[in-house]
């Protein structure tokens, strides 16, 4: 009897210890979306440089083709930051442009 009581209470003990390691394909997809994000938001920054040539050119047509790069970016720039968010990440987009600047400098 002793046996069995043992034996249910390293069964207990394990499976909690199992359920509380991290799985490694969560910090890869972690990684894969910040990634993504700051791929976006460097997209958002060139095409309003190139919106704003286009202007000074006269070709609206263009610029308007850039405006809805830019809305479409944006998009996808709520939509990673809410997968990281879900994923643990605090501030995602503000990190992210963190992460640009310090690549630069």
């Amino acid at each position: 009897m002793k046996k069995f009581v043992f034996l249910a209470i390293i069964a207990m003990l394990s499976v909690g210890a199992f359920a509380q390691t991290p799985s490694t394909a969560s910090s890869t997809e972690k990684k894969q979306d910040m990634k993504d994000l700051r791929k976006d938001i460097k997209d958002v920054r060139k095409d309003k440089k190139e919106r704003k040539e286009d202007l000074k050119e006269g070709d609206k047509a263009a610029a308007k083709a850039e405006t809805k790069d830019i809305k479409a970016d944006k998009k996808d720039i709520k939509s990673d930051a809410k997968d990281l968010r879900k994923d643990g990440v605090k501030h995602p987009i503000h990190r992210a442009r963190h992460q640009i600047h310090n690549q630069h400098h």
